[in-house]
């Protein structure tokens, strides 16, 4: 009867480590979050045509809708983790000719940032990193672009790049975002993507026993507009 005890005990001793570890492990590693595309650049693709677009469907104020996604991922020694953020407004005043007169800006609520894991998720909003309570937001403002096309086709993928300024807790840091813009029946749909580290925002960089992360954070745009 001794023996089935310690058995029993060492079985549920076994099952508690168990679950523990794996709580841990997917504290710190576990994905749930998979990065979507862009549904106007998959609707595009098959319906390009090759009508060149006048400045008169281009230059508009254009604003970012609530379909809009910022995602950012970290690659630990286990896998990489991502991380989605809904909230995000803003807007684009376009000028097809004259990039250099055109206006871009964003925000992105930190308080709606989710990994498919709340305990995470509210380490990440507290003080240790992006400290919500105190800067519930990071805004993106464009100062230039570079390699503007001055022609773009419907449905057809216009590439070029933006640079311009991130801040998150209050630290702002220059940026370039690599983007691919598509017009499509009236709408507007913008990829981009970029790379920033956690020191460039005084952060560090979390280690623990289970994992290591890498220094650098990917960002990734998924930003559906609407003319004003």
């Amino acid at each position: 009867m001794k023996k089935n005890s310690v058995i029993l005990t060492a079985s549920i001793a076994t099952l508690v480590v168990g679950i523990g570890g794996y709580m841990l492990y997917d504290y710190f590693v576990g994905n749930h979050v998979e990065i979507q595309p862009a549904a106007a650049v998959t609707t595009a693709s098959s319906t390009a045509s090759s009508t060149a677009l006048t400045a008169d469907q281009l230059n508009k104020k254009w604003t970012i809708n609530d379909q809009s996604k910022v995602y950012f991922s970290v690659t630990t020694s286990k896998e990489t983790v991502n991380f989605e953020m809904d909230g995000i407004t803003g807007s684009w005043d376009v000028n097809l000719s004259a990039p250099d007169q055109m206006k871009a800006t964003a925000s992105a609520d930190l308080n709606q940032l989710n990994s498919g894991n709340e305990k995470r998720d509210t380490h990440i909003k507290s003080p240790d990193y992006f400290d919500t309570a105190v800067h519930p937001a990071a805004t993106f403002e464009a100062k230039s672009f570079e390699n503007w096309p001055t022609t773009w086709t419907e449905g057809q993928k216009a590439s070029f790049t933006i640079n311009g300024v991130l801040t998150v807790k209050g630290i702002a840091k220059d940026v370039k975002i690599n983007a691919d813009a598509i017009y499509s029946q009236g709408k507007l749909q913008l990829e981009g993507t970029s790379i920033v580290t956690f020191g460039d925002f005084g952060l560090t960089s979390p280690h623990t026993i289970v994992a290591k992360t890498e220094e650098n954070i990917n960002i990734t745009l998924r930003l559906a507009l609407d003319a004003v």
